[in-house]
């Protein structure tokens, strides 16, 4: 498979001339660098790669972020490249091994369409603190929140075949949180994504990196959490509307002379059904923006809304029989179910817009 190697660069060091030149000693067609604003100062280092016959030198003219860096580089690739098959992405920053990213161009000779994902070990002595907890809180948050267990979810040495260039060009973000918005955007509509074990290098405590630890981080935690705190939120307006409508109801049909036993039942299930369908509206458009017909989810979520409520009893009684208390049972119950239903619903009720191939 013909693989071209795809390199974001933001003021580097001397060693990306001779990370070049390896990758291309490795059998890489073309090495693609985009400079992403790094100013007069490295103008020479990248003239020195633009000289070679085999590198292509993409520039920014200011610093625009990687996301948006790795995006030029995509789009040259499918404009620019009609016979190259595969790409192998990699940090200018000195953390990746040629032979690894050999490693990832001979993982698509597989075929598949999947994206393959250089992953470090993050148990290794000399990993500097805030990378080995930045990925370990990256992994928890994805798998829990997304179903997706990786043992590198910040690896910027990435491979895919140039099918999928389309999708990458579909994930929002500028910085370093688009690597992360791809992940997302994989689990989401059921891309596979493949870890291939690499050598984990962190060189003067990865002094090298650009990586803004505060403000960074929350760019990728906010992007994690944030179906999950619209579809809490959702739940909150529900839940106040839900008792809303419920005491209107109920005073509605006591004025009206309804029976207590009558009123409590109608209005509970009147109120019920309605904060259901409002909680169904809000979680389609607004927490899932999902892209599938409005009845097949219905149907969906009803089944779903059944189930929760059959699970819980069930859980609550077979819990009460190995004599934990209701109320502790029915709260892990319920707090384990609404984990479940989010992912549920995120991947299967309102599903996403299918990839984008070329």
């Amino acid at each position: 498979m013909e693989t071209v190697a795809l390199i974001p660069a933001y003021e580097p060091d001397e060693r990306l001339v001779g990370f070049a030149d390896r990758l291309h000693g490795e059998g890489f067609s073309r090495i693609i660098v985009v400079d992403d604003g790094s100013g007069e100062r490295f103008r020479p280092l990248f003239d020195a790669l633009a000289a070679r016959s085999f590198c292509t030198v993409l520039r920014h003219e200011v610093n625009r972020g990687k996301g948006t860096a790795l995006k030029t580089g995509f789009t040259y690739i499918r404009e620019q490249l009609p016979s190259v098959q595969g790409v192998v992405t990699a940090d200018s920053d000195g953390q990746h091994d040629v032979a690894d990213c050999r490693r990832l161009a001979e993982a698509l000779d597989e075929g598949r369409d999947a994206l393959y994902l250089g992953s470090r070990d993050f148990s290794l002595p000399d990993v500097p603190f805030r990378s080995r907890f930045g990925n370990r809180w990256s992994m928890v948050t994805l798998g829990l929140l997304h179903g997706q267990w990786l043992p590198d979810s910040q690896t910027g040495l990435r491979a895919f075949p140039v099918s999928l260039i389309p999708f990458l060009l579909s994930v929002p973000g500028e910085r370093f949180e688009y690597e992360m918005g791809v992940l997302l955007a994989a689990a989401r509509r059921g891309l596979p994504m493949v870890p291939v074990m690499i050598r984990t290098i962190y060189e003067n405590g990865n002094a090298g990196t650009h990586y803004r630890p505060l403000l960074d981080t929350l760019r990728i935690n906010r992007l994690v959490f944030a179906d999950f705190f619209r579809f809490s939120g959702v739940s909150l307006l529900s839940f106040a509307l839900d008792q809303g409508l419920a005491w209107m109801f109920a005073l509605a049909l006591a004025a009206a002379g309804v029976e207590q036993h009558g009123m409590i039942w109608t209005s509970g299930f009147a109120a019920r059904f309605l904060s259901a369908v409002f909680n169904f509206s809000m979680n389609r458009t607004v927490v899932f923006r999902a892209q599938g017909g409005v009845m097949a989810s219905a149907w969906r979520y009803a089944l779903l809304c059944v189930a929760v409520i059959v699970l819980s009893n069930a859980g609550v009684s077979g819990l009460a029989m190995l004599h934990v208390p209701r109320s502790v049972a029915k709260f892990v119950c319920d707090v384990l179910l609404y984990f479940a239903s989010f992912r549920i619903q995120s991947k299967f009720i309102f599903r996403p817009a299918p990839i984008p191939v070329a």
